[in-house]
């Protein structure tokens, strides 16, 4: 079974930002859609390059289902809209899973469901997993804070006025590779440099 290292990852606030929202209206580029297609790129580059995969947390997933967000992130059933503009279809290889709804809509408590289908529990929820597999480490990125106590220790906040930093960046490194950190610390410096020029 493949074990992986897993962003539970949000999308308004994370992959787009007020900054981002002004600069398309400025310019007047309704044409680059919600996601800013930059910070697509930056996380699709961040994910080969440290071997991670995405579990899509967000209102953007389709339901209870990891195939449909997939296609969806992949521009299908989007021929009218320039979702080709938005860089989300570079993601799409990345995701492995959705997490599954729950009643009270809280964040946390839907990231621990998925751990829990991850277990065994629920399997009529199966579809929100691309394939059976083990989560090595994890870290939730998201702008709303509303996580269970057990996982504050691998979360991010984002500041929803700027979306993902470099500075969050080097957070989510550090806490998906704990013992490995100082060793990949170099790595990031070069890395950091990559992600500024794009």
């Amino acid at each position: 079974m493949n074990k992986y290292s897993v962003i539970f990852l949000d999308i308004d606030g994370v992959m787009n930002s007020d900054q981002y929202n002004r600069y398309k209206y400025k310019h007047h580029r309704r044409d680059l859609g919600s996601i800013d297609p930059r910070e697509c790129y930056r996380m699709a580059r961040f994910c080969e390059k440290y071997n991670v995969k995405l579990v899509i947390s967000s209102s953007w997933r389709n339901g209870n289902s990891w195939e449909a967000t997939y296609k969806e992130f992949m521009n299908e059933g989007f021929e009218d809209l320039p979702y080709h503009h938005h860089g989300m279809k570079i993601l799409a290889p990345y995701i492995i899973g959705v997490t599954p709804y729950c009643k009270s809509r809280n964040r946390g408590e839907e990231i621990q469901a998925f751990f829990d289908i991850i277990d065994g529990k629920y399997p009529e929820y199966k579809k929100v997993m691309k394939d059976d597999f083990e989560i090595s480490s994890y870290c939730i990125v998201d702008d709303d804070n509303d996580m269970l106590e057990s996982q504050m220790n691998n979360f991010v906040q984002t500041n929803p006025l700027i979306g993902l930093t470099r500075k969050n960046y080097k957070d989510i490194l550090q806490i998906l590779y704990k013992q490995e950190y100082i060793a990949c610390r170099k790595d990031y410096e070069v890395f950091k440099k990559y992600i500024k020029q794009l």
